[in-house]
């Protein structure tokens, strides 16, 4: 960067790319001149006549020439440092957008190992009601006849969900009912439960004195399979669902008259072939005859899934979840002797702390889930089980979820190719349509909460990824109108929701999202994978690299996080496998990708100290996109604890190549401002503004150009406690700040004392004298909560207001960049931009003219429902401005821009406003050598 700040009227010996020396640098030496002044010197070519001088005039005018390109290549440079690390993707505030959309990310996880994310805890198996979860649920059906006593178990446990009315009328036209569900969700119980009702007829007749019982149907000499044993509800036997299909009237046979027949039609293919509707049309004809009804039960995903979308199909409705965990729950406490037990049960089931640890939605569980819940909460009650086994155990639930989706789901594998019938003649894999269920079970893990065209457009990636593994050389191409859309959400565990995307031009639009229905379940399917299915890592690995080259950042943003997380696991296989191969890539979208996953790798040691040497490295590597890799990664914060070791880091990465990527190391070093070090940051770039390097200060002044034009979600991210060796908020790590708080007119929250004259600490610190207190670390809790509302707000604004230590180094920097013969047109564009959001945040809404909150009484300044009041801004303005002006110049400067704008012939600002601002300004103390601009 040694090329980059010399100032107009440096030495001869400047022209040659040698670095000025440090005093031309200084702002405020040489403060900015308004239109027609004229510098020093400017004229020292000429004589006291006019003439030019005979002795070295064609070498001074060509001299000047080339100090006037060099400036106006250092003048394009300030006014490029507003514009974001991705501007050249085609994506206008694709940065902005990454920003926000890290934020979301990041907060699904906890990166201190709560064990609904990654945790390696082992689970064998568990029978739950009717759902066997461990191993593939292949737990036979019951042969034979139903128990009575059973069906009296089951009718006195039994919930009725929403819609169980119709699916009773519609088994009673119809004689036959597809139910569909996945396995767990009730659809057994709901199966026999209706069975038991519509065939309460044969239950309440009377059996005559001495009549044997119904005798069991004779073995099928046809086919040799089987026998049907007759009872008033009765289950067909699974070697028998070929006869569904072969012989319906033998099925049918086989059912008591009036009676019920329940059938579990399988999940896979194996050698069973699903039944058509014509051979259910049979079936039915001839269960009328005998006044008796059929239930198969169906998974949406399964070979019959397509007989839910036919005259017979209808979706199991969802249990009522909550109703049934409180029944349950009273069942299990009816005996306790404690007459408060009931309620201790119902407020622990309403707990924070137990709705986070149990990570599914109560009123998303299934049947058996909720047996379990009520059960472990019941014996805690009763004392038998600690609070931490209590929280363990219904943190369990997902876990075993995600077992259950990704054991054996895409077995068996299909017959090799045989060689000469390769490419589309080859063998289909027809287990095709559970590798891309398993998919989207991974990619909705990946981006949940994301718009539905994104999950569905990533899950087809891995899917074709997957199979490419199962049967390589093959072309696997993608099923068109086949989706059922609505059982594969359920049979995820997911829901479609209303959102809103800034997918173009950073506007938010609305779209419809997916998500799971418990935060623990994407936590859960990811460690499931990736702990538990090495083969399956490696097209995992390739697909989130693929997503680094998505136009969206919903995807990519979300994929690079998950990446991260993901290399924690096993961070040398991680760090090869899914950030070096994209950490020198030319596209800087998938170095953006890398960046990110290292700084959500470095979330906890012990790799965060490992990422912190790879980070350190590439500060230094020749390849200058590993430079640009690391100077984005510093910027996280998380990375390097010390902020003068980041900040000293970004500046050896911008003053190389003669400061080819000074941009993105502002734009890291902008981001440390940002957040809790904001007092660190800014008092050491101040310090670098008055007595820096040539280096420090044009990082100084670039940061100070995106300071002024940047809102607050361009850059902040927020943080987390990131371990045991985390400073902890208000320790001192660096220099000076005001100490205290008070509040503003409005409820603005400012610092303990108004910004300080600037350009005095330097001198102080030079002279060995600052003896200023050290800069305390902003609680990371207080600040995340304070910039959360003000993400629309200028950064700066927002940060001198949420960082008390900020302030004043803030404003001296600032006013800095105003006063530098380089920045100073970018810093005033900037200054700009804060007078138009302020004025915008005054106006008082639904007014006919203009109507500014100071020019009403505060109480008829009504709130108009956004976050914060009417005004903030506009306070946290002029609360700020008296510590960016020093002089008349300052003054005068200000005075300017207020009448250009007021001047202005698109979007005029009011004289109103602007009277208001040099009047409050005055006040200040600070506007007192203008020349009755407040009379204008």
């Amino acid at each position: 960067m040694s090329g980059e700040g010399e100032h107009e009227g440096a030495g001869a010996d400047g022209g040659g790319g040698a670095s000025p020396g440090p005093d031309r640098w200084r702002a405020g030496d040489e403060p900015a001149r308004q239109d027609g002044e004229r510098r020093p010197g400017q004229d020292s070519a000429r004589d006291s006549d006019g003439e030019a001088e005979p002795d070295g005039g064609g070498r001074d005018r060509a001299d000047e020439a080339e100090r006037a390109e060099r400036q106006g290549r250092q003048e394009e440079r300030f006014r490029e440092a507003t514009r974001d690390p991705l501007a050249d993707s085609g994506v206008p505030g694709e940065a902005r957008a990454a920003a926000r959309i890290q934020r979301a990310a990041q907060a699904r996880f906890d990166i201190r190992g709560n064990s609904s994310v990654f945790d390696r805890t082992s689970f064998d198996r568990a029978h739950f009601g009717d759902v066997y979860v461990g191993a593939r649920d292949t737990a036979a059906p019951v042969f034979g006849d139903m128990p009575e006593d059973e069906l009296d178990r089951l009718r006195e446990v039994y919930r009725a969900p929403a819609g169980y009315a119709t699916l009773k009328r519609f088994l009673r036209g119809r004689r036959v009912l597809v139910l569909g569900g996945p396995p767990g969700t009730g659809r057994l119980t709901t199966g026999l439960c209706l069975l038991d009702e519509v065939t309460t007829a044969v239950r309440d007749t009377p059996s005559r004195a001495g009549e044997p019982p119904p005798e069991a149907a004779e073995a099928d000499d046809r086919t040799g399979v089987g026998v049907l044993v007759q009872g008033r509800v009765t289950r067909l036997a699974p070697s028998d669902l070929g006869l569904l299909s072969a012989d319906p009237d033998a099925v049918a046979g086989g059912v008591l008259d009036g009676g019920g027949l329940l059938v579990q039609l399988p999940d896979g293919t194996g050698d069973f072939t699903a039944p058509q509707e014509l051979h259910l049309d049979a079936l039915a004809a001839r269960l009328a005859a005998k006044g008796s009804y059929a239930v198969l039960v169906v998974s949406p995903a399964s070979p019959a899934g397509h007989l839910l979308t036919g005259r017979y199909g209808l979706a199991c409705p969802p249990a009522p979840a909550g109703e049934l965990l409180e029944w349950q729950l009273v069942r299990r406490l009816a005996d306790c002797p404690d007459p408060d037990a009931l309620g201790r049960g119902e407020q622990i089931l309403k707990h924070p702390l137990f709705l986070d640890a149990l990570g599914i939605a109560p009123e998303a569980l299934r049947p058996s889930e909720t047996e379990l819940v009520a059960e472990q909460v019941a014996r805690h009650v009763r004392g038998e089980l600690r609070r931490d086994e209590l929280l363990d155990a219904c943190g369990q639930i997902a876990r075993r979820q995600a077992r259950e989706w990704f054991t054996g789901a895409a077995d068996p594998l299909p017959p090799a190719p045989d060689p000469g019938r390769a490419g589309a003649q080859g063998p289909v894999d027809t287990a095709a349509p559970r590798v891309r269920e398993a998919a989207f079970r991974i990619a909705l893990a990946v981006l949940d909460g994301e718009a539905v065209s994104s999950v569905a457009d990533a899950a087809e990636l891995l899917a074709q990824q997957i199979l490419a593994v199962r049967m390589p050389g093959r072309a696997h191409g993608r099923p068109v109108f086949a989706e059922d859309l609505e059982g594969l959400l359920t049979s995820c565990r997911a829901e479609v929701r209303s959102g809103e995307e800034e997918s173009v031009g950073g506007v938010p639009v609305p779209v419809r999202t997916v998500a799971y229905r418990g935060a623990a379940l994407a936590g859960s399917v990811l460690a499931e994978v990736w702990h538990r299915h090495h083969a399956a890592r490696g097209p995992v690995a390739r697909w989130l690299r693929e997503l680094a080259d998505s136009p969206r950042p919903q995807v990519w943003v979300r994929a690079a996080v998950v990446a991260g997380e993901l290399a924690t696991a096993d961070l040398g296989y991680g760090f090869a496998e899914l950030i070096r191969p994209l950490s020198a890539a030319k596209d800087a979208r998938r170095r953006f990708f890398a960046a990110t996953a290292l700084a959500q790798a470095a979330g906890r040691e012990p790799y965060r100290s490992a990422v912190r040497s790879v980070v350190a490295d590439w500060a230094q590597a020749p390849a200058p996109a590993l430079r640009w890799t690391a100077a984005l990664a510093l910027g996280s914060g998380r990375i390097v604890d010390d902020t003068r070791q980041a900040l000293e880091l970004l500046c050896a990465i911008g003053g190389r190549d003669e400061g080819a990527q000074a941009l993105v190391a502002s734009y890291g070093a902008t981001r440390l401002v940002a957040g809790s070090r904001a007092g660190e940051a800014a008092t050491v770039l101040r310090e670098w503004s008055e007595s820096g390097s040539p280096e420090q200060l044009n990082l100084a002044m670039l940061c100070a150009v995106r300071l002024f034009c940047a809102r607050t979600d361009d850059m902040w991210q927020a943080e987390e406690n990131d371990g045991p060796d985390a400073p902890a908020a208000d320790t001192a790590t660096s220099v000076a700040a005001s100490v205290g708080r008070v509040w503003g007119p409005g409820g603005v929250r400012l610092a303990g004392r108004a910004p300080g004259q600037p350009g005095r600490a330097g001198q102080r610190a030079l002279a060995g004298q600052d003896e200023r207190p050290p800069v305390p670390r902003a609680s990371v809790e207080v600040t995340d909560a304070e910039l959360a509302r003000r993400t629309h707000w200028p950064l700066a604004l927002a940060v001198a207001v949420a960082v008390e230590s900020a302030a004043e180094p803030l404003a001296d920097l600032l006013w800095r960049s105003l006063a530098n013969h380089l920045s100073h047109e970018a810093a005033t564009e900037g200054l700009t931009t804060w007078l138009r959001a302020a004025e915008a945040d005054a106006a008082l809404p639904g007014r006919p003219a203009r109507t500014y909150v100071f020019e009403e009484a505060a109480e008829d300044a009504s709130d108009d429902g956004t976050d914060g009041r009417r005004g903030e801004i506009l306070q946290a303005l002029l609360w700020l401005l008296p510590g960016m002006t020093r002089d008349r110049r300052d003054a005068d400067r200000l005075r300017w821009l207020l009448r250009l704008m007021t001047d202005a012939p698109e979007e005029p600002m009011t004289a109103a406003f602007a009277r208001h601002v040099v009047a409050a300004m005055a006040a200040a103390g600070r506007g007192r050598y203008g020349r009755g601009e407040e009379q204008r």
